[in-house]
This record gives structure tokens, C-alpha cells and sequence, in this order.
């Protein structure tokens, strides 16, 4: 993660606003332009968003034979998570692992997605994507322009999985926008921004036929012969939602990604009967919110305590990032929270030049008591708990430590110069949405398929549960937006 504030304002808007300029789009610069309602108003295909998802859909809706699509976007660039994201495609048997040895199979994947999700996902969906990522990884490659960096294997699960795009000076996710809205150009897709959708239109069988978008004129109707897709994200960035569907003490965990998730996907569908599983999953990790600052190595290193800003332990620390922020987020009522350790942290010369970097508080000194005093911790009750911490290591009895202790490899903490660094429970995306069968259809709570709606990205549900292996977001978006652009492209071409 980057600082938003660094992001927005540094030369990512620079490089990225030139990346939009060659595109064709509607803006406020041509409100006087806009057409009224008629037959400039008809498409083969209408998306809402335009992130990887959106993007990818409206291309390949294209590419299958729709005359004309266009995509809607609500803000006046993408403004997604996609952009703020590292930028990873999780998959196997693509060219692009093949060509530096990456052996793996079908079912090792499928076996891992599902495993991710603790058996929670939708098999379908899960399957649907492990058969079709391949290809997908490929597309994006050779259709788009993408390029990928060498692939570094990881720990399990991602192995040798994670297809990690060139920024090339940007994030890797927003280089991925911008490659998407280029060849969105280059096949004549109509990008509009600043067209927010406010509602979706049917007719008397409830079948989708277009979307009411408000615009910089005013609100005008738009209408699709192969229908809808919505691909505007979750709903991280709506407090009501994440306080009715997660709970009131996520709203207090910071956000990690884009503050334009506000839960289109549910709003626009909810009048249609969708139905909306997974609404209370979501992936989280740690951050600072002041700074956007990412202490996760510190949190995965296996080292040190964690405590709160009383001065007490709060949970195991051997348990991932994800949930160390989401037990943060739960368990404090500042969602703050500290890692002590000591010189012999592996992973110190790599996070703390970031917290420098952007001018980020952390604790260091000599003592135990100068670190806790220096980020406003009780210093003598640090020092007690982390001489409790060393001496029941030293007896074999972390486990019997309250909050338990189960680290596999312990380390003691005794090595000057010592640190605090601090956390925050942040929240990266929601999981939940209108479920999607293969064909990208959302479906409706009397278990059938709504006609001519579609959900692609993290405005999908059904896919994700728990958590989800790194670059697994971008692949789905890929995969279904494939799926949903060659469905609505067909759909369209019927109805002529």
C-alpha cells in the first residue's frame, strides 16, 4: 500500500491523467454535449464502473460482437481499489509461468482456492475460475499489452501463482487500468465519467433493460439490448453497510483501498430481489491510517508481542496479518495496537525506512521503557509484560500465557536497540454481493436467474469467503468479466 495523499497528488495523478486523456470519455468539460434520451441512448452493453472488472467486461463485450458499449463511471477518473493495489493475477498454466517453470495443475489450484475459503466458497464459481484463469492471464498479456515481472515463488498458497504487473512507475494495479482503458479506446468502448447509476430498469417480467444514470446535466435513462453488469466494487467505504451487513466496530477499521466502494452493488440490485450472500466476509489487514503506512511484515515476521495502547496483550501472535488487524479492529476500541520487539526482527531494515519515508510515528530506543514512552505506551507495564514473555519462553510456557503464545519458532526479546511499531485493523474489500452463477447472472432469492443483470469483480458474491489467495480479486475480475462481456454480447445479438 502507498500513501493515498502521495498517490493522488504525486506523479501518479500526472502519469495516470495522461493515461485517460487518449481516451474517449464523457467529462464535465462536454456537459453541454450530453444527448438526451432517444436512440444515442441505446447500447449492446452497459457496464457500471470502470476498474479492471468493468473494463475487462465492456473489451470483451467488444471482442464478442457488441456494436456498442459503454462504460459508466461515477467519479471523474477510476477511482476503484484496483488502482491503490500492488497489482497481482493469481493463476496457473498461463504462458507467462510456463515460459520461467512453474509447474502446476487444475486441480492443485482449484484445491487451494477452496481451501483459502475454508470450503466456503461456491464450488462452481471457484471452478469456473481455476478452468478459465489460464486463458485469462494469457488475454491480458497478449490482448491487452500487460506486461508481468519475473514470479518469485511464495509461501503456500501462492506459490508460484502470483503474476505481479509492471507498474512501470505506477502501482501495478493502476498500470492494469490504464493498459485496460487504452485497449478499451482502441476497441471503441465509450467510457463516461461522472455518470453515477442510480437506478436499474425493467420491465413487467423483471427483466433488466437499461440503468438510470444521474449525470452532470441531470438524471437521464440509458438502455442495453444485452443488459447490465455491475462492476463497482463492494461496499468498504459505506459505514451504514459495514455497520448493518459486518458490524459497528468494523466501521472504525481503516480503509485500505478506495473510499468510492460504497455499495453500489447491493443498492441497484436489492430492488430486484437479488440475493446477497458472504455479506458479512471481508478481507482486512494491518495499516496506519494517518499515513497509509503498511506494517504487515513486522505482524508476519514472528516476532515479538503485540499489545494495546493500555499496555496489554490481546491475542496470539502467531496468527496471520489479516487476522491481527481484524482482532485489532474487534478487540480495542481505537483500533490501535503495537508490535514490541527488538534489533533481531528480520524484516526492521525494510519496514522501518517506510515509517521514516512518510514521517510515520514509531517507537525506538534503548530500553524497553524509551520505546513505549516515545508512542505514549505505559513503560513500565511494557517492561513487565515483555519480561513475562521472555521468562515463559525461557521456561517452554508461552502457551500458558494469557492470552496464549504459540509461536512454532520463538525469539526472545532482548536485543537494543527495541521498537514499537504501531497498527491499525484496516479493511481492503468485502466479499459480499449478489451471488453469480457462471455466466456472471446475478441470482434472484427464488433461485433463479434475474434476465439481463450481470455482477463481475468485488461487486460479486459467492466466490470469496474468509480470505482469498493474493492476486485472486484481479483473476476474478478477469475471468467473469470475459465471461460477462461474451454473455452480454450474445444476449444482445439475440434481441436484434
Amino acid at each position: 500500500m502507498l500513501n493515498r495523499r502521495s498517490i493522488l497528488k504525486g506523479s501518479f495523478a500526472g502519469t495516470f491523467a495522461a493515461g485517460l486523456a487518449a481516451v474517449s470519455t464523457v467529462s464535465a468539460a462536454e456537459k453541454k454535449d450530453a444527448q438526451p434520451a432517444g436512440k444515442n441512448n441505446v447500447y449492446d452493453v452497459i457496464v457500471l464502473g470502470a476498474g479492471p472488472a468493468g473494463l475487462v467486461t465492456a473489451i470483451a463485450a467488444k471482442q464478442a460482437g457488441a456494436k456498442k458499449v459503454v462504460v459508466f463511471e461515477k467519479r471523474d477518473r477510476p477511482d476503484g481499489n484496483a488502482i491503490f493495489a500492488l497489482g497481482s493475477v493469481c493463476g496457473w498454466g498461463s504462458r507467462h509461468q510456463k515460459a520461467q517453470g512453474i509447474k502446476d495443475t487444475a486441480e492443485d489450484f482449484y484445491a487451494m482456492m477452496m481451501d483459502v475459503s475454508k470450503q466456503m466458497g461456491d464450488k462452481a464459481l471457484n471452478r469456473t475460475y481455476t478452468d478459465n484463469i489460464p486463458a485469462a492471464i494469457d488475454w491480458l498479456e497478449q490482448d491487452i499489452g500487460v506486461k508481468f515481472g519475473k514470479i518469485r515463488p511464495m509461501p503456500y498458497p501462492r506459490l508460484g501463482r502470483t503474476c505481479r504487473v509492471d507498474g512501470e512507475g505506477l502501482t501495478g494495479g493502476a498500470q492494469l487500468v490504464k493498459k485496460l482503458l487504452a485497449a478499451a479506446e482502441k476497441n471503441g468502448v465509450e467510457v463516461k465519467f461522472e455518470h453515477k447509476g442510480i437506478e436499474l430498469l425493467h420491465n413487467d417480467k423483471m427483466e433488466v433493460t437499461g440503468v438510470k444514470i444521474q449525470t452532470p446535466n441531470g438524471q437521464e435513462e440509458y438502455f442495453s439490448k444485452g443488459g447490465v453488469a455491475i462492476a463497482t466494487g463492494g461496499f468498504s467505504a459505506n459505514p451504514e453497510m459495514v455497520d448493518k451487513y459486518i458490524g459497528g466496530w468494523a466501521t472504525r477499521m481503516v480503509l485500505r483501498g478506495s473510499k468510492s466502494t460504497t455499495g453500489e452493488n447491493i443498492s441497484l440490485t436489492l430492488p430486484l430481489y437479488a440475493k446477497c450472500v458472504n455479506m458479512d466476509q471481508f478481507h482486512s489487514g494491518p495499516i496506519i491510517g494517518a499515513t497509509h503506512v503498511n506494517p504487515a511484515d513486522v505482524l508476519n515476521s514472528g516476532y515479538g508481542v503485540q499489545v494495546n495502547t493500555a499496555g496489554n496483550r490481546y491475542m496470539d501472535e502467531n496468527n496471520t496479518y489479516v487476522i491481527k488487524a481484524r482482532t485489532t479492529a474487534q478487540q480495542t476500541l481505537d483500533n490501535t495496537g503495537y508490535v514490541i520487539v527488538d534489533s533481531t526482527c528480520p524484516v526492521l531494515d525494510k519496514v522501518i525506512p517506510k515509517f521514516d519515508r512518510l514521517n510515520s510515528p514509531y517507537g525506538k530506543g534503548n530500553t524497553i521503557e524509551e520505546a513505549a514512552k516515545q508512542v505514549g505506551l505505559p513503560a513500565e507495564k511494557i517492561a513487565k509484560v515483555v519480561a513475562q514473555y521472555n521468562q515463559a519462553l525461557k521456561d517452554g510456557k508461552l502457551a500458558d500465557m494469557n492470552p496464549p503464545c504459540t509461536y512454532k519458532k520463538p525469539h526472545p526479546i532482548e536485543k537494543a536497540p527495541f521498537y514499537a511499531v504501531p497498527l491499525q485493523g484496516g479493511m481492503t474489500a468485502t466479499f459480499g454481493g449478489p451471488l453469480i452463477n457462471t455466466k456472471a447472472e446475478i441470482q434472484s432469492l427464488d433461485g433463479k436467474t434475474i434476465p439481463g443483470l450481470y455482477a463481475v469483480g468485488n461487486s460479486a458474491g459467492g466466490i470469496f469467503f474468509h480470505n482469498y489467495a493474493g492476486g485472486a480479486q484481479l483473476g476474478a475480475a478477469t475471468v467473469f468479466g470475459r465471461i460477462a462481456g461474451k454473455e452480454m454480447a450474445d444476449r444482445a445479438q439475440q434481441a436484434k
